[in-house]
């Protein structure tokens, strides 16, 4: 029916807007990653090396003015250097779970426009085709980035709290300050791990968020095993 047409290149063009998102979202994500990483590094190199990293400062030129950083107290680049790596790290969360929630809604459009073309295995390219013979190399992917990582990461930020608030010199309240920021870490990090209870967004349940396509052939329906 030209109805049911109508809706399934409605769906189809969001299908590919929708996709086109969360690729742009992953890029953003591994591109935040990346400098995290070398965000990390440079805090631990501060804190675990504080003589040789202000050694390998030197001058910048900001507005006409020369600052020599080598001058810069270690305790206030270390704030800024705690600030900078909670905002990236809370930054990174919030891309990595988007891009998860999105995958969530892309598969749904997959179902409802395979059950409008009336063919249970095609449309099924980041659904149920993705996932069918997963390689052990993207299990353990999944792994490291969603568990491994962020584990590392708050074992780390632990560890550099207390040799900063024990070894290194400085105010209380600086140190104050660089715990907060810390603790904000681990907060970040334990928020990106909890997820919601099925069902309890506002809209309902995922069935709801999408018309419903007629399929052509009755038996067209996934297997419950292998649906995605």
């Amino acid at each position: 029916m030209a109805g049911d047409a109508d809706k399934l290149s409605l769906l189809h063009d969001h299908y590919k807007e929708t996709f086109a998102l969360i690729r742009e979202r992953e890029t953003q994500r591994d591109r935040l990653f990346l400098w995290l990483l070398v965000i990390f590094a440079l805090l631990v190199i501060e804190i675990q090396y504080p003589a040789n990293f202000n050694g390998v400062l030197g001058h910048v030129n900001v507005a006409g003015n020369n600052i020599d950083l080598q001058q810069l107290p270690l305790a206030r680049l270390l704030n800024v250097s705690w600030v900078f790596t909670a905002a990236f790290v809370l930054k990174y969360c919030q891309v990595a779970k988007a891009v998860e929630r999105q995958y969530s809604y892309l598969h749904l459009l997959e179902d409802r426009i395979s059950d409008g073309l009336g063919d249970a295995d095609i449309y099924r390219r980041e659904g149920r085709a993705y996932r069918e013979q997963y390689p052990h190399l993207l299990n353990w992917a999944w792994v490291y980035y969603t568990i491994l990582f962020p584990a590392a990461l708050a074992i780390a930020v632990v560890y550099l709290l207390v040799v900063e608030c024990v070894s290194l010199q400085g105010s209380v309240l600086s140190k104050a300050f660089d715990v907060v920021f810390g603790v904000s870490i681990l907060a970040s990090l334990a928020l990106y791990r909890i997820r919601p209870r099925p069902g309890s967004h506002p809209g309902g349940t995922r069935a709801s968020l999408l018309p419903k396509i007629p399929a052509k052939d009755a038996g067209t329906d996934a297997a419950p095993g292998k649906s995605p």
